[in-house]
């Protein structure tokens, strides 16, 4: 009777151990391995206690009765570690739940794009920003590669470079860096987008997170204010700035190359009065038909710049001789002495001439200063002269 008892007391303390062992281990997928260790360590000690109990018990150490009571208590303490186990285990789900819930609130109340990518490089986390930039709902983009998703087809290579800097990281050490990157819409839109990338380490697996804002609108902000720092508004055409530095690089090249360049400076004849009397509205008219003009009588390697006013400059790199700046000076002129429609209701027309003087690189100068000011100089002799153009003597 003694011997079935204690039989049945070893089978059940068998079940409690290996209930909290289980536990234990669930603890340590769960919460972490301290919590998990501990209740491990709580069940192993208590079998530890039962097991010398045992002994003593089957040797005469101690009687029936005592063992029995012992017994029972380490039985209740096997319970208690069990209902503590599983009260923990309600905490941890709870924070779980509650950890991904924030996520959720965070995911779908930010503004910008939060993907999330596992080890092997599938999206793990789409949140409702990144659908708004790309188009792409939760169920199109879990699973998918994100290069593969948004990057344009010319540019996937460059794309996976740029995500590829965290692979030589520490594992455990989050580290980060910001890209700006093209992006590709679900509807073939391209987009400008700014990409902050981090490499974690969860659970011992790499995990990439990548911030996402389309940059679009302020990539196109950008561009019109560089371009209006080096182009005319009204005429389209490369302002004084920009034609500076035109005719510097043209200057070099030419310096390098040993070729010849003409400098050509270009004054409206007569555009003030008509500015004068038939309005502004009518001369900015006659400025934009007045650059188009002249644009159709140069190739296209030529610059042709407004430096204000009623003041036009062109650069003509590898030229043979004068003569040839000569011809274009004489095909621009003839362009701008032919009447200009203004339009409106009397279809108004006026008529303007021009002015131009020639300064040659390195016959006139090799600076650029100096061929600004011979040209300068040349332009105002023609005007002074009557003559039609001028080449300027250094």
């Amino acid at each position: 009777m003694v011997m079935e008892s204690l039989l049945s007391i070893q089978a059940l303390s068998l079940a409690l151990l290996l209930s909290g062992i289980g536990l234990a281990l669930s603890s340590i997928r769960l919460s972490g391995w301290v919590l998990g260790w501990i209740l491990l360590a709580g069940a192993l000690l208590l079998q530890g206690f039962r097991s010398m109990l045992s002994y003593l018990f089957e040797h005469g150490g101690v009687d029936h009765a005592t063992y029995a009571l012992i017994n029972d208590w380490m039985g209740l303490g096997f319970s208690l570690l069990i209902v503590a186990s599983m009260h923990m285990m309600r905490e941890v789900f709870a924070r779980h739940r509650l950890a991904e819930e924030r996520l959720r609130v965070i995911g779908a109340a930010a503004q910008d794009g939060i993907v999330m990518m596992d080890h092997e490089g599938r999206i793990a986390f789409w949140n409702g920003a990144a659908r708004r930039i790309f188009g792409y709902s939760e169920q199109d983009a879990l699973g998918k590669g994100l290069h593969e998703l948004i990057a344009p087809e010319r540019e996937r290579i460059d794309f996976e470079e740029s995500f590829k800097f965290h692979e030589q990281s520490k594992p455990g050490h989050a580290v980060g860096k910001t890209f700006e990157l093209a992006g590709l819409r679900k509807d073939g839109t391209q987009i400008a987008t700014e990409q902050s990338v981090a490499g974690v380490s969860i659970c011992g697996k790499w995990h990439t997170i990548c911030i996402v804002r389309d940059v679009t609108e302020r990539k196109q902000f950008e561009e019109r204010i560089a371009h209006l720092a080096t182009y005319d508004s009204l005429t389209g055409l490369p302002n004084r700035r920009l034609f500076y530095d035109r005719l510097h690089q043209a200057i070099n090249l030419a310096a390098r190359n040993r070729h010849e360049l003409s400098l050509l400076y270009l004054d409206l004849d007569g555009f003030k009065a008509v500015n004068d009397t038939l309005g502004h509205d009518a001369g900015d008219q006659i400025l934009k038909s007045a650059a188009d003009r002249i644009q159709q009588q140069v190739r296209e390697s030529d610059t042709v710049a407004r430096l204000g006013g009623d003041e036009f400059a062109v650069i003509l790199p590898r030229i043979a001789s004068q003569q040839d700046a000569a011809t274009v000076a004489r095909k621009i002129i003839d362009a701008l002495i032919e009447a200009f429609e203004l339009g409106g209701e009397g279809h108004e027309k006026a008529w303007i001439g021009a002015s131009i003087g020639i300064a040659t690189f390195p016959g006139d100068g090799r600076g650029m200063d100096v061929l600004l000011k011979v040209a300068d100089a040349a332009m105002y002799k023609a005007k002074q002269s009557g003559n039609s153009f001028s080449f300027g003597a250094a």
